[in-house]
Order: structure tokens, then sequence, then C-alpha cells
């Protein structure tokens, strides 16, 4: 995933978050939970090379295809919800949805977009990979747009869709596939009057990789990757 000042191999990093579970500042007024969020099966769409994908610091040593899967050795993330009619320099703004992202190690929070339970988020960092021979961060020789859109489930969504514990394609759940609430209660929003439930966060990560230094490698080339994630909640 695309942090600032993150350039730890995944694989270190990974095991770093998985240490460190303390909470961390973060904007946003509705909490909505902390995840694991990981990379499912093959990439939906890969047009990076072998240098890009499994080598490098930003790659680390487990990254890349394990047995025809795409890891990226996981995430934890805090999702917020937000909801201000703070003075903005020139008065008093209509209240508005925003998201963050907030990712335990302290790199930062990231802010988004959420429309209903979808959350859109992206940024911007420079990345090194030892294998493109371009290793200059100021200014970058590379630098990754990671976009992530992530639906965020109730339970009785998850299980109407299939199950509480896997997620359905996202190019499916995020075009229109994300059940209605029922007028029953049969199928509940995520988010109620005690606050958000959200046991299953799905969606997709989109990594844009930008090549920008003129003495990088042949073989590394700007290019896209894009793979299904899910996320389950930490253990508190």
């Amino acid at each position: 995933m695309a942090r600032p000042e993150s350039l730890l191999p995944l694989v270190l990093l990974g095991a770093s978050l998985l240490a460190c579970k303390g909470e961390v500042p973060v904007p946003g007024n509705e909490r909505v939970g902390t995840y694991l969020l990981q990379s499912v099966g093959n990439p939906l769409s890969n047009g990076c090379s072998t240098s890009i994908l499994d080598t490098g610091q930003d790659g680390g040593l487990d990254a890349g295809f394990v047995n025809g899967t795409f890891v990226d050795a996981g995430v934890i993330l805090s999702v917020y919800y937000n909801r201000t009619t703070l003075p903005d320099g020139g008065g008093p703004v209509p209240p508005y949805d925003g998201g963050y992202l907030t990712f335990i190690e302290n790199s930062g929070s990231e802010y988004g977009v959420i429309v209903g339970q979808v959350i859109d988020v992206q940024a911007i960092a420079a990345r090194v990979f030892a294998s493109c021979n371009c290793s200059a961060l100021d200014p970058p020789d590379i630098q990754v747009l990671e976009r992530n859109a992530l639906a965020l489930l109730s339970e009785s969504q998850a299980l109407a869709l299939g199950s509480a514990n896997t997620c359905v394609s996202p190019d499916v759940l995020l075009d229109g596939g994300i059940p209605a609430p029922t007028a029953d209660g049969g199928i509940a929003p995520p988010r109620g009057a005690n606050g958000w439930a959200v046991p299953l966060v799905c969606g997709v990560t989109e990594e844009q990789v930008q090549v920008l230094g003129a003495g990088c490698a042949p073989q590394c080339q700007s290019c896209t990757i894009r793979f299904s994630v899910q996320g389950r909640p930490m253990s508190p």
C-alpha cells in the first residue's frame, strides 16, 4: 500500500504492524474499526514486470506470486467516518461525509470520500525497487499512486452475498452489488443507532507505478496492477 515515508520491505513492515496494535491519532468522529487488509487471489489485471512485483525495498521477500496468489503482506488500517460543519474560513460549510484510512504504524492518515458505505481513498508516495537501479527519492525516480475502493459490509449483507468471511468479486460488489437494507430488518445497514458494525471489508486496490527516472533499468516501466482485497477486524 502506498504510504508516506514507508520504505521498509513489505515482509518486514507486515511483521512490525502485527506486533504494534496501539492507537494512533486519527481524524474523524465515528470509528468503523481496525482491519487487516490483504490481497485475495491473482491480480484482476497486471501490467507490471517481476522487477517491480517481487524485488526491492517495497517488494519484500515474500511479495509477488506465491503458489499463484499475489500477496502483499497485509496492511492494518482504521476507517473513520466524519460529518462536520466546521467553518472553512469563509463561514460554516454544509455537512459532508468523509472517510480516512489510518495506518497503525503511524505513517499517516489518508482522506477519502465515503458515499453510503463505500470509501474511496487514494494517495501517492515515493518508492524504491532495487532491481530498477533508480533509487533517488528527492525528486523521486519512482512514485506509486494507490487507490483503495472499499465497501463496508454488515453481517447480514455479507451473508446475503454468500459468506460472512469471504468477499465476492469487487467488480460485482462495487457495481451495484451491495445488498440494500430491507424494511423488515432481515438485511441491515452497517451503520445503526449504536454506531458501525462491520465484520467484513471488501474492495479493490489499484497501484499505478510511475517510473520517472530516465536512468532506470529498461524492464522497469510505468505500469498498473489491480487486485481484490478483503479485511477482517483485528483482535483488540
